[in-house]
Parts: structure tokens; C-alpha cells; sequence
């Protein structure tokens, strides 16, 4: 059995994975990998075997009274047009206590950014920073026994996840040019730029031009901080809300009249043994947060939806419903289930569960229904589902299964009643209309130099491999089980350069191709992955145990593939499950449009902060300085995601991502002996 996992015959009965996902990173021995890749496929236990649990078996612990279902509240612009955000200390109430937790708008999760049908639409935003100072705290991988690292956790910035922008500032606009503080270089506003940085008591202002490449794809995003080593801390605090942007398919009968709700989960740390509630009366600041602790992130927690306990639903009989499901949580996938409950509270239910029709994925419609009885989702996803309801009224629980919960919790109660009034719809979408308002999953663009037309059967080349997390054989794990603690910290006293006494032949922990973010920074590389902008190529995104892929800006066409808790047809993503047992999974880029520089990472969000991460850049065709680290003996260009002169331990792992998963042939000259 894989730890954490339970067998197909005994699905009913958790065990406890004392190592966690924190663990994954130590797993890194050949003889684990062998035998995690032998006793493999637990993980799709989540989408299959656990359909097994339920009725008698299933004993759900609920809390008190249970609060009303709630949308979040969309935010709406000023009279300038301009959306803002406050980003600062907050008191909120969930789960009977009061925290005191970095939000948005004073609120868990943050306000809904809903943009209306239309084209030239350019979305302004306002990010102000409303903490007064620095709050520098030790982060570590491994669950806290890796290499510290010491960053800001008040230091913030801001993320749409899903949208296809600009990615560092947007376009000069005489008509529109930002002024004031807070703007970029030239009087030009941010795109969706990641590496900058808003301080305590600065302000950054944003414009997404949404229909800058023409008609932006309709769907359900979200946004989010996105500061590296700050991430994990602020969106598991709660800073994080949806963005909708309609189109065609909120147009389409069955959908267009169907009860939508947006639905954010998250998992806040309520229960960490550092996690500080107030005190009754007391106020919330920047000096009394309740979870400070980078560890809070990894621990097992309830998951909170739209920031509320088991929330109720109260729909009618018969309803056909669209759940916008944000799964904005982390670190732990959940296979999301539907079923009848056998009382009012969900304490029991049956055995079976309900199938749910799925019409998007990552804010993107699907060209085909994919109708499973599980919502499988890993941190970063968005699942757009249909729902229709019993004729008769009755009880609904939806139950949502992790790997340390495999016997599942319930997240929610659906109520059918009459009480709710009358259905808006009755009758489900056409899947042929759906289908009409996709995005095609073949394309006109450039491969290697020559125009064709673009799909998987067509390319064939893989042109980059993406390895999340390659391991070093014969490395020793640390001890798991011993106690350890993260503390504040001075950055002047952390090492941010290159330490030569680093081995040569070693994967850092976490990795991504065997390089960690912090470290091609500190040696001065300008990028890590360089592609030319208009082109197309193949890559291959592999994993050693399991995480989520995630790239910024350009979303990719998932390949047919056998996954069997997501579609394995074609079609669009932009944040992809990857794991050992599926072997390598296989998309295509269309870097389309838009220059600079972004990011590609592993959304488990502490993995990200670790270093999971790697620093993107689309270049214009013939830019030398972009694309090229320099030039070799015979005057070609060596890629910027290449090797620098004596850099023994990148040529390291360029061998070590080559051969994955088998280990790298030995190689004297780099290794030694």
C-alpha cells in the first residue's frame, strides 16, 4: 500500500501518513522509488476505489449549527473605473473562533472580480500593501528539516490565475497612462506581473488587458498573492478570490438560466498547535496574527468554502445548477463527491454517489462533457460542474476525500426543498452546444521554423521535458519524527549567494529539472526556460511522486492521455496533476501574443516557496540578449536555459533531468570517483 493511501479493499479505514506531503521531497532513495512506482496507483483511489465508502461506514464529525450558504460579494469599481483590493490584518469568525488573518477587503476569501461579455475590456486594479512593516519568518522544505530560507511574510504582490495578459507591464496607452505612485516604469500600469513586489504601505496599480490577442477565453480564474516565500502563508490565510470573466458559454441554454454559485475552498490553518486565536474582545493587528508558522501550511485542515464550515445549500427540486469551483487550497488533492444523504446533517449518507457533468476546466470550456462521480482537484484547479437536482426534496453531502482523509469529510449540505421557490432551469445543456463554444484544440503556428497546423497527432518532437522534483539517488532522508521549528528571522544573516561547499551532484530539495529557483537567481541567470514568441512546441511534464504543473500567461493543450480522474480527451489547461504512475504526460505550448517574463511552478504553494519554480521568458524572434546565455566555439546560440561556463552542477543537472527516472550515468569528470 502507498503511504497515505488506502488499499481497494479496505478504502473505509484511514491510516495516518505521519510524513505527509511535506515528506515527498525526502522520498528521494532509488529502492522508495521502485517501490512507490511497484506499489503505485493508490493515489487513484481518490477517483475510483473510495466510491466504495459511504452509508453505515461513513461517520462524519459536524460542527454546531450550520451557516447559510453564501456567494462571495463581487467587487465592483470606483467611480474611476479602478477595483481595490487591501491587502492587511483581519479579524474573521469561522469554525467558532475569531483569527486575526492577512486578507483581502477585511474578508475570507476576498471579493468576486466578475467581468461582464464584451471585447476591449481592460480591468484596472488597485493592490494597496495596508501592513506598516516587515515580518520576516524562516520557511524550510521537508516539513521544516530542509535548508531555511528567511522572507517577508507582509511583502505581497498580485496574480490572475488563468489569464492570457501581458505578463509584466501592460500596453502603453496615451489615452490611459497610469499616473501616481504605485505605477510601473514609463506611466505604464503592471500586467500580471509576478516579480514585482509591493512593500508594507505601498500600492501597486494593475490593468489586465483581457482582449489584447482577441476575445478572451470566458471562465471561472481566480486571483491571488503571488511573492515568492510568501505565497503558501497568505493564500492559506485566506487571500484569494475568484475571477469570472463571462462569454459565450454563460449564454447557452441550461446554462444561461441555470443557479450559478462560486464556490472558493481553502483550507486556513485553524487548528495548527501554533495558531493563535484572539481573544474575545480583542483587536486584530499586525503584532497579534494568528498563524505565523510556514509549517501550518502542511497539516491537515477542514475544508472551508467560501470561508465558511459545511456551509447549507437551499436549492428547489429539479433546480439544474453551476458550481464555480476555485480550489485555492493547499497542499492536498481532494476527489469531491456528491451523495444522498440518509439525515438532514449529512452524519450518514449513501453509499453511491450522484455524477456530475463537467463543462470546464481552468476557466476554459471543455470541447466535450466529462461526466465522472468525482471532482478531482489539486491546488490551483477550477472545475466547472452541472448539477441537477432530485425531483423530490431531500438531502445532499458533498464529501471530499484527501489523502490523509480518505474516508472523507463533508464540506457541504444541499438542502432541495420548495422552500427555495421555484427552479430558474429544469432542463440541463446540450453538449453539442457547449462543444460549439469552445476553443478549437488544433491551431495555425510556427514549429521549428515551418508553419503547419498544430495538434497532438501533428507534433510529435518533444521539444523540453519538465521533471517536478528529480531525486538523488543515495541520499539519505532526515529524520521526519524529529521535532522542529521555523522562527522569525534577520535576512542579513541568511546566505543568499552561490555556496561553494554545495555538492556538485546533488538535486537541491525541492527541484524542478534539478535546479531550485533561489539558486539559478543567485548565480545570475536572466531565465530558465527561453521560447520564441508565435511558435508552438511539445513538452513532457513529468513528477516523482506527485504535483501539480502550473504555467503563467500561455495556457496548454493536454494531450489524450489514460488519467482516470480527469478528462483524458484534448483539451486546454493551465495547472495539470502530474504524478510517477501515469508516466509522462504530454501538452502543447502556443506561446501566443505576449513578451517577457513569467513563471512555471508547482502549485502545491510551499513547494513553490521552496523553490519548486522556474523563471519563464518569451522572447521576440532574433533577440540574441533574450535568447541566448552566449554563443558556443562555432557562433550558435547556447541557451539562456543552458549551462554557464564552469557551472559543473547545472551540467549536473541537465544529465540527471535526461535521465529520469532512471538515475544519471556516472560521470567522473563531473562527479568524481
Amino acid at each position: 500500500m502507498r503511504r497515505g493511501f488506502p488499499h481497494a479493499g479496505s478504502v473505509c479505514h484511514p491510516t495516518r501518513d505521519v510524513e505527509a506531503h511535506g515528506a515527498s521531497f525526502a522520498r528521494r532513495l532509488v529502492d522508495v522509488m521502485a517501490r512507490v512506482m511497484a506499489l503505485g496507483g493508490a493515489l487513484a483511489a481518490l477517483g475510483g476505489a473510495l466510491a466504495a465508502c459511504g452509508g453505515e461506514e461513513e461517520q462524519a464529525t459536524m460542527p454546531g449549527e450550520l451557516p447559510a450558504y453564501e456567494d462571495p460579494p463581487e467587487l465592483q469599481p470606483n467611480a474611476q473605473g479602478v477595483r481595490e483590493l487591501h491587502y492587511g490584518p483581519s479579524a474573521v469568525e469561522v469554525g467558532g473562533k475569531r483569527l486575526c488573518l492577512r486578507t483581502y477587503n477585511g474578508m475570507l476569501n476576498g471579493p468576486t472580480i466578475r467581468i461582464a461579455k464584451g471585447n476591449g475590456r481592460k480591468v484596472h486594479v488597485d493592490l494597496h500593501n495596508d501592513f506598516t512593516r516587515s515580518d520576516y519568518r524562516e520557511i524550510a522544505s521537508m516539513m521544516g528539516h530542509g535548508r531555511r530560507s528567511c522572507h517577508d511574510f507582509n511583502l505581497t504582490n498580485l496574480h490572475g490565475h488563468g489569464l492570457h495578459v501581458q505578463p509584466n507591464r501592460a500596453t502603453a496607452d496615451a489615452a490611459d497612462a497610469c499616473e501616481g505612485s504605485g505605477c510601473a516604469e514609463e506611466g505604464r500600469y503592471h500586467g500580471d506581473d509576478v516579480l514585482h513586489e509591493v512593500g508594507p504601505g505601498e500600492v501597486a496599480r494593475y490593468r489586465w488587458d483581457l482582449d489584447e490577442d482577441g476575445t478572451h477565453h470566458e471562465g471561472t480564474n481566480w486571483y491571488h498573492p503571488h511573492i515568492h516565500g510568501a505565497t503558501a502563508i497568505q493564500v492559506m490565510d485566506g487571500a484569494a478570490g475568484a475571477l469570472v470573466i463571462e462569454g459565450a458559454l454563460d449564454e447557452v441554454p441550461g446554462i444561461a438560466r441555470a443557479r450559478e454559485r462560486v464556490m472558493v475552498m481553502t483550507q486556513v490553518a485553524l487548528d495548527h498547535e501554533n495558531t493563535v486565536p484572539l481573544g474575545e474582545g480583542e483587536a486584530c493587528t499586525e503584532e497579534n496574527l494568528s498563524v505565523t508558522d510556514f509549517l501550518a501550511v502542511e497539516t491537515l485542515r477542514a475544508t472551508l468554502i467560501n470561508g465558511k464550515h459545511t456551509p447549507r445549500l437551499l436549492t428547489a427540486p429539479g433546480q439544474v445548477e453551476r458550481w464555480r469551483m476555485v480550489y485555492a487550497g493547499s497542499p492536498d488533492e481532494m476527489g469531491i463527491k456528491l451523495h444522498v444523504g440518509k439525515d438532514e446533517r449529512c452524519s450518514d449518507f449513501d453509499k453511491e454517489p450522484i455524477a456530475m457533468t463537467q463543462i470546464a476546466r481552468d476557466g476554459i470550456t471543455l470541447p466535450q462533457f466529462y461526466e465522472s462521480d468525482t471532482v478531482w482537484v489539486s491546488p490551483g484547479y477550477r472545475v466547472e460542474t452541472m448539477v441537477k437536482m432530485p425531483a423530490e426534496e431531500q438531502t445532499l453531502c458533498l464529501v471530499a476525500r484527501r489523502v490523509n482523509d480518505p474516508a472523507g469529510s463533508v464540506i457541504a449540505v444541499v438542502d432541495v426543498n420548495e422552500r427555495a421557490g421555484a427552479p430558474t432551469e429544469t432542463t440541463m445543456p446540450r453538449e453539442a452546444d457547449v462543444a460549439a463554444v469552445a476553443p478549437p484544440t488544433t491551431w495555425t503556428s510556427v514549429v521549428d521554423g515551418q508553419e503547419m497546423e498544430v495538434s497532438c497527432a501533428s507534433v510529435q518532437k518533444v521539444h523540453q521535458k519538465v521533471v517536478l522534483l528529480v531525486p538523488t539517488p543515495g541520499q539519505d532522508p532526515p529524520n521526519l519524527h524529529a521535532d522542529v521549528s521555523l522562527m522569525s528571522c534577520d535576512p542579513s544573516k541568511h546566505e543568499h549567494g552561490v555556496d561553494p561547499e554545495d555538492p556538485v551532484c546533488l538535486c537541491p530539495d525541492p527541484n524542478i529539472n534539478c535546479r531550485r529557483f533561489d539558486q539559478r537567481r543567485a548565480r545570475g541567470y536572466r531565465s530558465d526556460r527561453v521560447m520564441t514568441v508565435d511558435t508552438s512546441e511539445r513538452w513532457q511534464i513529468r513528477a516523482f511522486d506527485g504535483h501539480p504543473f502550473h504555467i503563467h500567461i500561455n495556457p496548454f493543450l493536454v494531450c489524450p492521455n489514460s488519467s482516470n480522474k480527469e478528462p483524458n480527451f484534448a483539451h486546454f489547461r493551465d495547472t495539470m496533476w502530474v504524478q510517477i504512475e501515469d508516466g509522462p504526460r504530454d501538452v502543447l505550448m502556443n506561446f501566443r501574443k505576449f513578451t517577457g517574463q513569467f513563471v512555471a511552478h508547482c502549485h502545491k504553494l510551499n513547494h513553490e516557496d521552496e523553490g519548486m519554480m522556474e523563471l519563464v521568458e518569451i522572447c521576440a524572434p532574433g533577440d540574441q540578449a533574450c535568447l541566448c546565455l552566449g554563443t558556443d566555439e562555432n557562433g550558435g546560440c547556447i541557451s539562456q536555459a543552458g549551462c554557464m561556463a564552469g557551472d559543473a552542477q547545472c551540467q549536473f543537472a541537465e544529465k540527471a533531468t535526461e535521465a529520469y527516472p532512471a538515475p544519471p550515468p556516472p560521470d567522473p569528470a563531473l562527479c568524481g570517483p
